[in-house]
């Protein structure tokens, strides 16, 4: 007996232990259930909030957390540098549009028009005149011609010869004018002339100045013609022709060396006188006159634009 209930004491001891484990494990499986049960209550900590749960819940704590989606955005996307004050967009003038009037625009103003209320002037017929010996060059300066007419009485080309009238020349000595003019101002070359050309030193070289052409079968008489480029006759026609301007008008001229001025020009020859306005032709004595041009436009070193003849009519 003894035995038994020493075997029934231990048996109830193991039983009840084994009630003990049972109660245990019950109390243990209730907190894991109830752990589970509490997933989403995220106020529990952070081992409750799983990233992927809380952002499919619409509402509840678990979106104020997902506001952290805030800080993917990177510093650099919210305040570019370069976006914000690139150096290059503030100099986007070119520097060469400010300057929208060219300096070339300056220049661009004729020198006869005026800015004083007139016109200095307007473009005309011109006259030049070349005597050549031939084989010889052209000096810069006085060159007469004395001989006899080869060619036709009209030009505007004759072709002369250096021996005088009435002689028989066994060398010839040839020589040629060439008269650049209106046809209806080029000379009537006599048979027997005399022929002066001066040329001068001026703008671009050597140039025509003025023609004189007498006819050795008259003497004593003015010059049967007077051409010049300026405001002068040839040097030996000046002891019976002079030609003075006469100013009539100035004008301002952008750029220039001088203002812009028109003339009127008036001849002396051989006791006869006129006065003449720019593109006016007229009688002077036994002679015809005209006033082609006579201004200067103002530039600097460019020559007068001032061209005359005088002519003994048929």
């Amino acid at each position: 007996m003894p035995r038994l209930e020493l075997a029934l004491s231990m048996f109830a001891v193991v039983a009840v232990a084994c009630a003990d484990d049972t109660t245990a494990m019950t109390s243990g499986s209730e907190a894991t259930t109830t752990t589970s049960t509490a997933g989403p209550d995220t106020t529990t900590g952070p081992t409750t909030t799983d990233a992927q749960t809380t952002t499919s819940e619409p509402t509840g704590a678990s979106t104020i957390t997902t506001i952290t989606t805030a800080s993917t955005t990177e510093p650099a996307t919210t305040t570019d540098p370069g976006t914000i004050t690139d150096p290059t967009t503030a100099t986007t003038t070119d520097p060469t549009t400010p300057s929208t009037t060219e300096p070339a625009t300056v220049s661009t103003t004729d020198p006869e028009t005026t800015t004083g209320g007139g016109v200095c002037g307007v473009e005309g017929d011109t006259v030049s005149a070349e005597l050549a010996q031939t084989g010889k060059p052209v000096p810069c300066g006085p060159l007469e011609f004395t001989g006899t007419r080869i060619s036709p009485q009209k030009g505007p080309v004759w072709q002369l010869d250096g021996c005088a009238c009435g002689d028989n020349c066994l060398i010839p000595d040839p020589w040629t004018l060439s008269v650049s003019a209106p046809a209806a101002w080029l000379p009537l070359m006599p048979a027997c002339p005399r022929i002066v050309v001066d040329r001068v030193e001026g703008f671009g070289g050597c140039q025509f100045a003025a023609i004189s052409v007498w006819d050795l079968q008259a003497p004593g008489e003015p010059a049967v013609y007077h051409a010049g480029h300026g405001l002068s006759p040839t040097q030996a026609g000046a002891a019976e022709l002079t030609v003075t301007p006469h100013s009539v008008e100035t004008c301002d001229c952008m750029g220039c060396c001088q203002p812009a001025e028109l003339w009127d020009l008036q001849f002396t020859l051989g006791g006869a006188d006129v006065t003449l306005t720019e593109g006016e032709s007229a009688p002077l004595g036994q002679r015809n006159a005209i006033n082609f041009e006579s201004h200067h436009i103002g530039l600097c070193d460019a020559p007068l634009d001032v061209h005359w003849a005088i002519r003994k009519p048929a």
